[in-house]
């Protein structure tokens, strides 16, 4: 709340305001469907108790308070507007990975592990706000062209956006956001009348991930019922197993991303 206080002060428009805090209930909404990582959604009732105002100033239009996302739709067409491996990569890592704009930039090959059965992409201890390692669960053909395509460069300095004119050897944020609004312009996507950015593809995966936490508890619902339990997540992680549920969950993933990607 305290936060939330100091962003009523600085933030100009209750519109920006919300947008935050969807932001943020969005990604407690994530954490809550692993379960092992988040126990409880602390913003779950600002939008209904202090921060309400900011529901009130806003338009009555939901579509324009919600926070937006591109839809699988909107990722084929991005894709479309692409040309090679690099484009193509990065919609993935934004898209199919999750990754910030930040960790997308700076990918390095000494950072993806993919010699057992879970290939992810290692970012250490020191990540923000988020898991040391992310799984790869789409794409993997894709990265592995871009990296044998790099490693016949001379000189090649292991990262896979690189550059030669930033110090740091690879692409800013900047660059992935200017480079991911020209596919969208290019392929005409807009949402809510502006080209969208990598965090609307972000957001994509999110909710692509709460959605198959969500149609995995479904399959559950029965059993869940007979149990007398009101939550079939937890009737999922009991009746499952923490193992297999997450098998299971990477499947209905594997499944969303792999519409979303048209192939």
């Amino acid at each position: 709340m305290a936060v939330f206080d100091e962003l009523d002060v600085e933030l100009r428009s209750p519109q920006s305001k919300l947008h935050h805090l969807a932001d943020v209930n969005d990604f407690y909404k994530y954490l809550n469907a692993v379960r092992s990582v988040a126990t409880y959604n602390p913003v779950a009732d600002f939008r209904e108790s202090v921060y309400s105002k900011w529901t009130r100033e806003t338009p009555d239009d939901r579509d324009s308070r919600d926070l937006p996302a591109l839809e699988a739709v909107d990722i084929q067409q991005v894709l479309d507007a692409g040309d090679g491996l690099e484009d193509r990569l990065l919609v993935l890592a934004t898209c199919a990975w999750g990754l910030r704009r930040g960790e997308v930039a700076a990918l390095h090959h000494s950072q993806f592990v993919l010699s057992d059965d879970n290939p992810r992409i290692d970012f250490g201890e020191n990540r923000k706000n988020g898991p040391g390692a992310v799984t790869l669960l789409y794409g993997l053909e894709t990265l592995e062209h871009r990296i044998e395509a790099l490693a016949d460069r001379e000189q090649w300095n292991g990262y896979l956006f690189p550059s030669r004119a930033a110090d740091s050897g690879h692409i800013n944020s900047d660059t992935v956001t200017n480079r991911f609004k020209r596919l969208a312009k290019d392929a005409g996507v807009r949402i809510h009348g502006e080209t969208p950015t990598p965090q609307l593809g972000r957001r994509f995966w999110y909710r692509t991930y709460l959605d198959a936490v969500q149609s995995l508890a479904s399959q559950v619902e029965t059993i869940a019922e007979e149990q007398g339990s009101s939550d079939a997540r937890v009737v999922v992680e009991n009746y499952l197993g923490e193992e297999e549920a997450r098998r299971r969950r990477r499947e209905v993933m594997r499944e969303r991303l792999a519409e979303a990607f048209n192939n």
